[in-house]
C-alpha cells in the first residue's frame, strides 16, 4: 500500500479483519492484562507503520502474523522483568454455546499445552493450526521450510505426550 492508500478507515478495516490473529498472539505472549494491552497496542502501531511498505508478496494475514509475532517477541525481550506465558484463565477465548462441556475442556487443555511451548514453537504451531503452509510459516518466522516441518513434527510429538 502506498501512503495515499493508507487511511484510518483502511487501517481500521485491516485491524478488524485480522483481530483474531492479533488477539491470539497477544493471548499467548502476555502474562497479565496490562501486558496484553501493551502488546496489542505495539502490534497496532507496527501494522500502521508497516502498511505503507506492504508489497503484497504474501497474503496480508501472513504479514499480520509476522508483524504480530515479531512485535510480541520484541516487547518480551525489551521487558525488564522475566515474563511467563499467559495463565489459562486469561487466555481463553470466549467459548460460544455451540460447544459442549467436553469440547470446552478439550480446548482448555489444548491452550494449556500450547502455553507450555517456547515462543517460537507457539508461533509455529498457532500458524499451522490456522492452516498456513510450511512456506508461509517459514517466511513469517524466518526459518527454512524444512526446519518448520521438523519443528511441527516435534511440537506435535511434544504436545501429544502432554495430553
Amino acid at each position: 500500500m502506498t501512503d495515499s492508500q493508507i487511511t484510518e478507515d483502511s487501517f481500521a478495516s485491516v485491524i478488524e479483519r485480522h483481530s483474531g490473529i492479533i488477539n491470539k498472539v497477544c493471548y499467548f505472549y502476555s502474562s497479565e492484562k496490562l501486558l496484553f494491552d501493551d502488546i496489542r497496542q505495539e502490534i497496532y502501531v507496527n501494522i500502521w507503520l508497516g502498511l505503507k511498505s506492504f508489497r503484497g508478496d504474501s497474503k496480508i494475514s501472513t504479514w499480520i502474523y509476522r508483524v504480530a509475532v515479531n512485535s510480541a517477541l520484541m516487547a518480551l525481550r525489551s521487558s525488564k522483568s522475566t515474563i511467563e506465558t499467559v495463565s489459562l484463565d486469561f487466555c481463553m477465548y470466549e467459548l460460544s454455546s455451540e460447544f459442549d462441556d467436553a469440547q470446552k475442556e478439550n480446548l482448555r487443555v489444548l491452550h494449556s499445552v500450547i502455553n507450555s511451548l517456547d515462543d517460537i514453537e507457539k508461533a509455529v504451531i498457532l500458524m499451522w493450526l490456522d492452516g498456513y503452509s510450511y512456506n508461509e510459516i517459514a517466511d513469517t518466522i524466518g526459518l527454512k521450510r524444512n526446519t518448520v516441518a521438523i519443528k511441527i513434527h516435534r511440537i506435535k510429538d511434544k504436545l501429544s505426550k502432554q495430553i
